[in-house]
Parts: C-alpha cells; sequence; structure tokens
C-alpha cells in the first residue's frame, strides 16, 4: 500500500488527476473531429474532380456516310440548316476527295454572309453534332459597308472541312 506522507497533497492530487481524466475524455472527440475534417476533405476534392469531369466537352460526332455522294449531301444539309438561322447564302458545296487519305475527304463550301452570320455557322460547325472539322478557310470582303443606304458588310468565306466515310458493314441498316 502507498501511503502519502503529506496529507494537504492528497487534494492537489486528486486534482490532478481529475483533470488527466478531463483532458482525456476531451481528447477522444478532438481526435474524432479531425478526422471528420479529413473525410469532409476528401470529399470536398472528389467532388471536385467529379464536377470538372462533367463540365468537360463530351466528344461529338463527326460527320460520317457510307460514300462520298452520300458524305455531300450530309455536308450541304447542315450547311443549308445552319445558313436558314442566318444571313448566309451558300454558293456551292464540292467534295474533293483526298488520295493519301481516301477515307477522309476534304469537303469545301462557298458561301456568303454577314461576318456575325458567318461567324456564327463557323461557331456552330465546330461545336454542335454532327462536327465539321474545318481544315482551311478563306475570308474576303464581296461589298463594304454602306452607311448611306444601310447595307452590312458582305464577306465571302471558303471553307475546307474533312468528313469520314465508313462503309456500312453486312447486316446494318442505314
Amino acid at each position: 500500500m502507498i501511503r502519502i506522507r503529506d496529507l494537504a497533497t492528497r487534494p492537489f492530487l486528486v486534482r490532478f488527476a481529475a483533470l488527466g481524466l478531463v483532458v482525456a475524455a476531451a481528447a477522444a472527440p478532438l481526435s474524432a473531429l479531425r478526422d471528420a475534417s479529413h473525410a469532409i476533405e476528401a470529399a470536398r476534392d472528389r467532388l471536385h474532380r467529379a464536377l470538372a469531369l462533367a463540365q468537360r466537352q463530351r466528344a461529338r460526332p463527326p460527320l460520317v456516310a457510307a460514300d462520298g455522294d452520300t458524305l455531300l449531301a450530309a455536308f450541304r444539309g447542315r450547311l443549308d440548316a445552319l445558313a436558314a438561322e442566318r444571313a448566309i447564302v451558300i454558293d456551292g458545296a464540292v467534295l474533293e476527295p483526298d488520295p493519301a487519305r481516301p477515307d477522309l475527304p476534304r469537303l469545301r463550301g462557298l458561301l456568303r454572309g454577314t461576318s456575325a452570320g458567318l461567324h456564327g455557322l463557323l461557331r456552330a460547325l465546330d461545336t454542335e453534332a454532327p462536327r465539321v472539322v474545318v481544315e482551311d478557310a478563306d475570308l474576303s470582303v464581296v461589298r463594304p459597308v454602306d452607311a448611306e443606304i444601310g447595307h452590312p458588310t458582305i464577306l465571302h468565306l471558303a471553307v475546307t472541312a474533312r468528313g469520314v466515310i465508313a462503309p456500312l458493314r453486312a447486316g446494318t441498316r442505314p
């Protein structure tokens, strides 16, 4: 048995032991709080990565057809649809085969319109499905602005793009 010689120190030891118990009791929730804080930070990191992944642009399908004539018709139809929404006139669309890449022929479109209309058309070709990959675009002025009459500048755009020829496999429908 342990004896404490001085009875005056006994209340001090009891208080010291009680303080130790209080500190030990407080340490458990603090460590749980720290673990919860780390878990919240990890969850926030996962959420930010998931949001960044969701905000990435989805891959848009390219302009694809079974043969050259169908590809040219699809390209012309795409230009017609986009020109109908804007102040644009389509002067022509042609298919230029590429001997080095027969499955990726060049599509050439000749258009006239305002700068805003042509800009909107090029943006739609690049961003909306079916996506048309523009390789070259030549822009020139057909008629400058006429402030007296109120006519805007009319531009001529010769755009060269790529299409994809993917022959249908046996047993698939167009």
